[in-house]
């Protein structure tokens, strides 16, 4: 098994109890400053083509499946500012928010609203958030009932 990295550090983006199991299992090599090129296979995965930045080498590794893990950064730099984010980036949802100057209904943020009433956030862009898919999907569905909610209480 292969895991790729862009970079040379391995617990740069990953917790380190992760980065450490990573390196304590003998049957995964880690592929540094490497990236994937190319995905082949006709109707199903049948191999990867990577390249080695710092060498330009190019290798071709039989694989029936891939996993793309993009890292723990929120690229939340496009959101307006009246939706407040934590310092790494992240917005801030609910409780959080009930104090922000940005803040203008009369009622409390529902669980997942943002700082401005309205506009929710859901999964691994939300701060304190779990981080994983099916939180991310659990988040996403309670996302519906707050804006019935928000749409019965503010709206009408």
């Amino acid at each position: 098994m292969y895991l790729v990295i862009r970079g040379d550090d391995l617990y740069k983006n990953m917790s380190s109890y992760l980065a450490c199991r990573i390196e304590d299992t003998p049957n995964i090599e880690v592929l540094r400053n490497t990236e994937v090129r190319r995905l082949v296979g006709d109707g199903y995965l049948t191999s990867v083509e990577v390249i080695d930045n710092k060498t330009g080498e190019t290798r071709t590794i039989r694989a029936p499946a891939l996993f793309s893990f993009i890292g723990a950064i929120p690229r939340c730099d496009w959101i307006p500012p009246e939706i407040e984010r934590d310092d790494k980036g992240f917005v801030r949802t609910g409780p959080a928010v009930a104090q922000s100057p940005h803040w203008t209904a009369k009622r409390q943020p529902f669980l997942l609203e943002t700082s401005r009433p309205g506009v929710f956030a859901a999964g691994d862009v939300r701060a304190g958030s779990i981080k994983r898919v099916a939180s991310a999907v659990g988040e996403g569905a309670m996302t519906v009932q707050f804006v019935h909610e928000y749409l019965e209480r503010d709206v009408n």
